[in-house]
C-alpha cells in the first residue's frame, strides 16, 4: 500500500500517523530506500510496508484528524537573533 506525502511530512510523521509508533520509521526508511533522516517531498508516495501497529494510537490520530508535519521548511529558518552565529560572519575559523 502506498500514501502520499503531504507537505513537510517526515518519515517519523508517517511512522506515527500510519502506525502509532517511531519504530516504524526504520521500516518506511528501509521500504523507500531513504535515509531515516531524508527529505520527503509533498506529494511523493511513500511504500508503506506491513510492520507492527500501535492500532489505539492510529485510531486516535485518525478520530481527531492529526497529520504531523514537523519539517523545518525554508521559510521557518531564522538567521539571526539569540544563539545564532553564522561562520565567517560573526566569527573566523582559522
Amino acid at each position: 500500500m502506498n500514501i502520499t506525502a503531504a507537505d513537510r511530512q517526515t518519515l517519523l510523521d508517517i511512522a506515527l500517523q500510519q502506525y502509532g509508533n517511531a519504530e516504524a520509521a526504520m521500516d518506511l526508511a528501509i521500504a523507500n530506500d531513504k535515509s531515516i533522516s531524508q527529505d520527503i517531498s509533498a506529494g511523493e508516495s511513500i511504500t508503506l510496508p506491513e510492520t507492527l501497529q500501535n492500532r489505539r494510537m492510529v485510531k486516535y490520530y485518525d478520530i481527531n484528524s492529526i497529520m504531523p508535519a514537523t519539517a523545518i521548511s525554508p521559510s521557518t529558518i531564522v538567521n539571526g537573533g539569540i544563539n545564532y552565529m553564522g561562520i565567517e560572519i560573526d566569527f573566523i575559523v582559522s
